[in-house]
């Protein structure tokens, strides 16, 4: 509830107030800054006596000009206050949707970053486990040459070693036949000596201690070859067990040929796990350029906001003038109000 009355201390300690806000201490001003309270010609009256008392200078222009120059000056000052809060509000909601925006393109360029560097490890990764792999299948290979060249080689020997047995075959026939057709033809000669006259008992006794010793020779020839037969019979032996190893090794090489072969696929799809991951790391990439456009673009619109931002102050500094004019122009002047 409004007051009675007003005293002159309340008055001047009201035009002060306003005076040192910039503002023109008009008799509606006064009487706004003390609650509606006062009939306008107490406060007139004291303000009469507060510039009589300041020794303010008289007024230059008439009464009702004042008035209306001060009406007019607090109507702008109104609508620059207006202007102002507008941009400011507006330059505190764009901040805001900014601050907003930034920090959600930051928090997506940040996943993007993780994202790069789990694909980078993941990327390495198999690079490492490509090496590796391009490593072993090296050595299998030179593995696998090495073998085939042993398995080769033993290929050669046996059939050098079958060829060296049917040698040994074909002489023990022929030493054999040679024996037969020696057996006939001596058992021959001995039945015609018999039959001849006893008058070359002597000579055929002499020719028979001849033949004997030529069978002696013989015997000791045959049992030479039998002994190489029985050798070349070990070494067969000797040979088809080497063989039978062989034959072994070539199905060890066979199996290693078959790891080798499934080696190679494991490595094609390792191939293609490292294509789709270089992939991966070219749309990461992607997307790290499209969050860098966009905080460009973001840093463009800040750059335009600090731009409004000025011309917003530019109009906090041209309303200061305003009040810096107002107050040299009404400063120590009252316009009573009628």
């Amino acid at each position: 509830m409004a007051r009675t009355g007003v005293y002159f201390s309340d008055v001047k300690k009201a035009r002060d107030q306003l005076v040192e806000q910039g503002r023109h201490p008009s008799i509606d001003a006064v009487r706004a800054a003390l609650g509606d309270t006062g009939s306008k010609t107490t406060i007139h009256k004291y303000l009469r006596e507060i510039d009589a008392e300041e020794g303010a200078q008289s007024q230059s222009a008439s009464e009702a000009i004042l008035a209306l120059a001060g009406q007019l000056a607090d109507q702008l000052k109104l609508e620059a206050n207006g202007a102002v809060a507008a941009i400011t509000a507006e330059m505190a909601a764009l901040r805001l949707a900014q601050a907003a925006q930034t920090a959600a393109f930051e928090h997506r360029l940040a996943e993007a970053g993780v994202a790069f560097d789990d694909v980078a490890v993941q990327f390495l990764a198999a690079q490492d486990e490509i090496a590796t792999l391009t490593a072993r299948l090296h050595a299998e290979e030179i593995a696998r040459h090495t073998a085939e060249q042993h398995a080769r080689d033993v290929d050669v020997r046996l059939a050098d070693a079958e060829r060296h047995q049917a040698s040994l075959e074909e002489k023990h026939r022929h030493a054999r036949d040679a024996l037969e057709h020696y057996r006939s033809a001596t058992k021959e000669q001995r039945e015609q000596e018999t039959r001849r006259h006893e008058q070359q008992v002597q000579g055929v006794q002499a020719e028979l201690r001849q033949v004997q010793m030529t069978l002696a020779v013989r015997q000791e020839e045959l049992t030479r070859v039998n002994r190489e037969a029985a050798a070349l019979a070990n070494e067969l032996g000797a040979n088809k067990q080497v063989l039978y190893l062989e034959k072994e090794s070539g199905r060890k090489l066979a199996r290693k040929v078959d790891y080798l072969q499934a080696f190679e696929a494991r490595a094609a799809v390792l191939e293609a796990q490292l294509n789709d991951t270089r992939l991966r790391v070219a749309r990461a990439e992607q997307a790290a350029a499209e969050g860098d456009a966009l905080c460009h673009a973001l840093r463009e619109d800040k750059a335009a906001l600090e731009t409004a931002l000025g011309a917003a102050r530019d109009t906090s500094e041209l309303e200061a003038r305003l009040a810096k004019l107002d107050r040299a122009v009404f400063g120590a002047n009252d316009a009573p109000d009628t």
